[in-house]
C-alpha cells in the first residue's frame, strides 16, 4: 500500500503542467531624490523581468495605483530563460515620500506579481 501511494504522488507531481515563471530583478524601483518643479518632467527607469519557467511568458497588463506612474513593455512573448524590461516613468505631482504599488498581470504561474516604485520628492527651491 505504501508503494502505490508513493507512486501516485510521484505521477501526480510529474503531471503538473509547465508554466512560465516571472522573476523580477528588484521588488522596489527606487527613483531616489526627485525635484518637483511642475514642468511635468518624467523620470524613467527600467525593471528587468526574466522568465525562469518552461513556457513563453506574456505580460498582459501592468497596473498602477497612481496616475503619476506609467509603464511600457513589449507584447512579444518572453521565451524560457530569456529576459526583457518594463519601462517605468514617474512624474511627481506631490512632495514627500512617494511609494506606489504596481501589479504585473501575465500568464505566469504567479499570475499577479507586484512591485513598488518609491521616491523622495522635494519641492524646487
Amino acid at each position: 500500500m505504501r508503494i502505490s501511494l508513493l507512486f501516485i504522488m510521484l505521477v501526480s507531481s510529474l503531471s503538473v503542467s509547465a508554466k512560465p515563471v516571472l522573476n523580477l530583478s528588484e521588488e522596489i524601483v527606487d527613483f531616489g531624490p526627485v525635484i518637483l518643479d511642475h514642468s511635468q518632467t518624467a523620470h524613467a527607469k527600467m525593471l528587468e523581468i526574466k522568465n525562469v519557467g518552461d513556457e513563453p511568458l506574456v505580460i498582459n497588463q501592468v497596473s498602477s495605483t497612481c496616475h503619476c506612474v506609467e509603464t511600457e513593455w513589449s507584447v512579444k512573448p518572453i521565451e524560457p530563460g530569456a529576459s526583457d524590461s518594463i519601462k517605468i516613468e514617474f512624474t511627481p505631482d506631490v512632495s514627500g515620500v512617494v511609494s506606489k504599488k504596481l501589479i504585473i498581470y501575465s500568464n505566469a504561474q504567479n499570475r499577479r506579481t507586484s512591485f513598488r516604485v518609491k521616491a523622495m520628492v522635494e519641492r524646487k527651491k
